[in-house]
């Protein structure tokens, strides 16, 4: 009997521990999920009232600050450059809670963070109000130039430092004044979010980081990355105007059904659709899946700079098919994902997390955080990326992105057409070629012209603007470049 009871006992503790054991596990680990959770919007209205710090561009522009008014409210979040800003620092609302770096750094901002509420031996002892000032990666006169390049179009551009990760440029349209939703006047705020949550058009979502939309051509730099670490760098197709259909999977065709074929480096210069399928027929699929795992294009999270915006977390996946895989069918990847995989390419292979906050500083201006470059993998060799650069920098001198050519710097770059039936384009910029310090990516959708060369010379100009006028910019304003 006692044998009977000591063994109850024994089961019984088991059965708690397991139960406290969930507990923690849900309150340690669970805790953050439910804090970033799109609609909890408790904590960060909480702080709508309270101190907060102030958000600055790296060249020393504040975008977002509190300021004293008259009223029952008596603290006013402001946004000095009203839309230029709003996809990037996002806002702060006594209605909607919160979204972007507001959200995401509003412990830093508010400071609720521990080492912001005691930056010196005094704070231990008096209960004074501290919050953290944030500096972002984010240039001013680079997003004046972004918004200037992409006025009147409709996507999304980004222009980031490959060495660093850091985002320079971030421009997204249509968009917003977060200067509206912060308002104390609370029935006009809630007016101004519904009409801005309900219009079709998505003005609260980042294009460059939540749109998603099919690459293309722009694939094939992984197909040739594929091809190359396969020993196949030599390889040479046959001409054809396309590249026949299985019980799987429609036929593969080229732009007005030219005929095309040759080396990898002919195969780049003239988009030839159907020679990069009959490549990836000969590599595989299980080769082009292992490089694009490597580069972080599949499985797992889509490739973020984690600023709590607004917008659905889409994984892709690589086409079953090695053909179609090669040619980038059905690979939907963001702006931010395309100019990171050519940024992986333009830093010798090493793949760099893209980051917006730079730093955290004191009410002394005292750095209290420094968010240094995060090196996530090497994605490809430093000689594979060498090889693609020569054919990303040949493609611009012969090549579909002729328009992205600069008289007095060497640029490298591709670009992707209208496919599958959809109306957007993509154009990617890395220069200087023999060390590039900027990757520029755009995405142009329903440009309005019924003509493609039209709309490829468009996208390519935007591109050229953006990029031309970043590396005309001061050196010294350059990010450690």
């Amino acid at each position: 009997m006692t044998r009977r009871l000591v063994h109850v006992g024994i089961a019984f503790l088991v059965i708690y521990g397991l139960l406290f054991f969930r507990l923690e596990m849900v309150q340690i680990f669970g805790a953050r999920n439910l804090r970033e959770h799109p609609q909890n919007t408790l904590e960060i209205t909480l702080d709508f009232d309270a101190p907060r710090g102030a958000i600055r561009t790296a060249d020393g522009e504040t975008i977002a600050q509190t300021v004293a008014v008259k009223g029952a409210r008596n603290r006013l979040r402001q946004y000095p450059y009203g839309s230029l800003y709003s996809h990037v620092v996002g806002f702060i609302s006594a209605e909607h809670g919160g979204a972007g770096i507001e959200r995401s750094h509003n412990d830093f901002l508010a400071g609720n963070d521990l080492s912001v509420r005691i930056q010196d031996n005094r704070d231990l002892f008096v209960d004074q109000a501290r919050t953290g000032q944030l500096e972002l990666s984010i240039r001013h006169d680079v997003q004046l130039v972004t918004r200037a390049a992409m006025a009147g179009h409709l996507g999304a551009a980004v222009v980031l430092e490959p060495a660093s990760g850091s985002v320079w440029g971030m421009w997204s349209t249509p968009n917003f004044d977060p200067n509206h939703l912060s308002s104390h006047d609370l029935r006009a705020a809630a007016t101004d979010f519904s009409a801005l949550d309900s219009d079709g058009a998505q003005p609260l979502t980042n294009r460059v980081e939540y749109h998603s939309v099919e690459i293309g051509s722009l694939f094939t730099i992984l197909t040739a990355a594929a091809a190359i670490e396969s020993n196949l760098h030599d390889i040479s197709v046959p001409a054809t105007t396309s590249f026949p259909a299985s019980q799987s999977s429609p036929a593969i065709t080229n732009r007005d059904s030219n005929a095309c074929g040759g080396t990898i480096e002919s195969l780049m210069v003239n988009v030839c659709r159907s020679g990069w399928a009959a490549i990836g027929q000969e590599i595989g699929r299980e080769p082009m899946q292992d490089i694009s795992d490597r580069f972080g294009l599949v499985g797992g999270d889509p490739l973020r700079t984690g600023n709590a915006l607004r917008g659905d977390r889409n994984q892709t996946e690589l086409s079953p098919s090695a053909a179609h895989a090669a040619v980038g069918t059905a690979m939907e990847l963001t702006p931010l994902q395309v100019a990171h995989l050519f940024a992986t390419i333009a830093n010798n292979g090493s793949r760099i997390q893209p980051r917006l906050v730079e730093q955290v500083r004191a009410h002394d201006g005292s750095v209290i955080h420094d968010f240094e470059p995060n090196v996530l993998n090497q994605s490809i060799s430093k000689e594979t990326a060498a090889k693609l650069l020569g054919l990303l920098s040949e493609n611009v001198k012969t090549g579909s992105a002729q328009g992205l050519a600069l008289s007095a710097v060497p640029v490298a770059g591709m670009s992707a057409s209208r496919f599958s039936g959809s109306n957007h384009l993509w154009m990617v910029a890395l220069a200087p070629v023999t060390r590039p310090e900027v990757v520029v990516a755009v995405l142009l959708e329903g440009d309005g012209s019924d003509d493609q060369d039209t709309a490829e010379a468009t996208v390519a100009a935007i591109t050229r603007r953006i990029t031309e006028a970043v590396l005309r910019l001061p050196s010294s304003n350059l990010g450690g470049s």
